[in-house]
């Protein structure tokens, strides 16, 4: 061999395995690098998804907790459990009164808000005593809705198939009660779910890229599909996915193969308190393509030899730079107050220690900051939101009260003679006390209720959609749970009464601040006739006085 062709062959060798090499890692290391974006992109997607779903799940319960809160419909349901107003009367024309009361306001609710495709009313056995519209269905709650309405007050019920054509519905229950009649009854609602799959739809559109065979798809435990944006030919309705080749660890990627021999990729996710999964899935061949025909192209490039060095050069590059311009924009991004930033560590050298270092730093800073605010509206001494908090909560009230006009009432409560416990037992007495009367409070409360500390040894409780008659319940009843408790301090048994003053709203144009002067009046007024009983402020008289009514006990 000539030394022209032994330095042509060392030429072509010393550049074809170099780059050959390279090629090969590079591939290799594109291959990971997209799993991992992959992994990124699905886990995002289902997490959006399950954000989402929850959010829908939430506004159609919060929905029907003001329709159950119908005095319409409690009243209606009292009736219904009433015995003849005579002997005379017979019992089932005094329920079918009651009954129709209750459909002609059913009709009203689902008219207004055509999402409902049907709202049931059932009573404390769960037998269905109204429907709007009526049809000839055996619509039933599921079994297990005692506990349901014991462990967390409402009820989810399972995808039923809609009407023909339709998507199915979703059967939602909450409790109907009045007052110290407890609950009175159930009431369900058959939802359309259309807009779950057009939301996840909207989720698949908005992505970046675009592959054939992507779907989401909303299963439950046994892999049954309740939802998914797939056609029918791809996946008919109701059918059945394997769930086991998939990794139940949240936003884990899986590969499997289908029954069809379809190589799939695929993440699957809890959605949070209820049981449900969402599972996104693409094919594995639409991912790779892309990298498939880099590789042939760049066979075809290596052997033009010096195209691959300067496309080395150029991913060597970016390779440095890509890490470099991400820690760039997510500083920029935390400069601009944006602490949900995380960079995607994909080396182990430098750049990835700086990228794991910047992650730590700004989750440290997240953190802190939901701390401080967690502080800043929470009193320390009772676990109760402070004076800050409850007024922030007060002005929403208050304008949801202007826009709405449904009444709302406040309690002002001050624990009597809290100056002796002090003086006589300590303050670390006191502090027990006002513990206690805290626990009290926030057990004698609804969870849309709001109780805080005001100052000192006052507490401050907003009512919300309640007048000035379940009010005084509420208060007398509040009154009477620390009267009969006692405090236990250092072997000895501390007597706790309190007095309260209630305050519904007069109207639009009182502000928050003349509310409570009304409450606080009133708990002037109940502490000047005695102690431990509850007054309700009436609105304010010539002159500027307060009218107070005693409660009833």
């Amino acid at each position: 061999m000539s030394i022209r062709n032994r330095i042509l062959l060392f030429a072509v060798l010393v550049t074809l395995l170099p780059s050959l090499g390279l090629g090969w890692i590079y591939f290799q290391q594109s291959e990971k690098t997209l799993l991992e974006n992959v992994q990124q992109e699905l886990k995002s997607t289902v997490s959006h998804v399950e954000r989402e779903l929850v959010l829908w799940l939430k506004e159609r319960l919060y929905e029907m907790r003001v329709f159950s809160s119908s005095y319409l419909l409690s009243d209606a349901l009292v009736d219904y459990y009433q015995p003849p107003s005579t002997e005379a009367t017979p019992v089932a024309a005094e329920k079918s009164a009651s009954v129709a009361d209750m459909s002609s306001y059913l009709s009203l609710v689902r008219k207004q808000y055509q999402l409902y495709q049907q709202l049931l009313v059932f009573d404390n056995d769960g037998v269905l005593i109204a429907q709007d519209p009526v049809d000839d269905r055996a619509v039933a709650l599921p079994d297990d809705w005692p506990k349901q309405i014991n462990a967390r007050q409402m009820i989810i019920g399972d995808f039923q198939a809609g009407q023909t054509g339709q998507d199915p519905v979703l059967l939602l229950g909450v409790p109907v009660s009045s007052g110290n009649d407890g609950v009175l009854g159930i009431l369900g609602a058959e939802i359309r779910t259309r807009a779950l799959v057009e939301m996840m739809q909207a989720v698949l559109a908005a992505g970046e890229k675009k592959h054939s065979g992507e779907r989401l798809s909303l299963v439950d435990a046994d892999g049954r599909v309740l939802l998914s944006t797939a056609t029918s030919e791809e996946l008919s309705p109701g059918s059945s996915l394997d769930l086991a080749n998939l990794s139940h660890v949240s936003g884990q990627l899986s590969t499997y193969v289908r029954e069809n021999g379809e190589s799939m990729v695929g993440t699957l996710t809890k959605v949070a308190g209820y049981p449900w999964f969402v599972l996104m899935e693409k094919r594995r061949d639409a991912l790779f393509a892309d990298i498939e025909r880099m590789r042939n192209f760049t066979l075809l490039t290596v052997l033009g030899l010096v195209s691959v060095i300067g496309l080395l050069a150029y991913w060597l590059a970016r390779g440095i730079i890509s890490p470099l311009r991400e820690l760039t924009v997510a500083a920029g991004r935390v400069a601009e107050d944006d602490l949900d930033v995380r960079i995607p560590v994909r080396r182990k050298d430098e750049l990835g220690l700086a990228s794991r270092v910047f992650n730590d730093m700004v989750k440290q800073l997240k953190q802190s900051r939901e701390r401080l605010e967690m502080l800043s509206t929470i009193d320390s001494l009772t676990g109760l939101p402070n004076r800050k908090a409850i007024m922030e909560e007060f002005a929403a009230v208050l304008a949801r009260y202007r826009r709405h006009r449904r009444a709302f009432s406040v309690l002002l409560i001050d624990i009597d003679h809290f100056k002796t416990v002090n003086d006589q037992d300590g303050h670390l007495a006191g502090d027990e006390v006002l513990r206690h009367v805290a626990t009290v409070l926030d057990d004698q409360v609804r969870k849309v209720d709001m109780v805080g500390r005001y100052g000192g040894e006052e507490f401050l409780a907003l009512l919300d959609e309640t007048d000035r008659e379940t009010a005084m319940g509420v208060a007398e009843r509040i009154r009477n749970a620390i009267a009969v408790s006692h405090v236990s301090y250092q072997g000895k048994l501390l007597k706790v009464t309190v007095s309260i003053g209630v305050a519904e709203i007069s109207g639009p144009r009182e502000t928050r601040e003349q509310l409570i002067d009304r409450a606080d009046k009133a708990m002037y007024t109940a502490k000047q006739q005695g102690r431990n009983r509850v007054m309700l402020a009436g609105v304010e008289a010539k002159g500027g006085n307060v009218v107070a009514y005693p409660s009833n006990n």
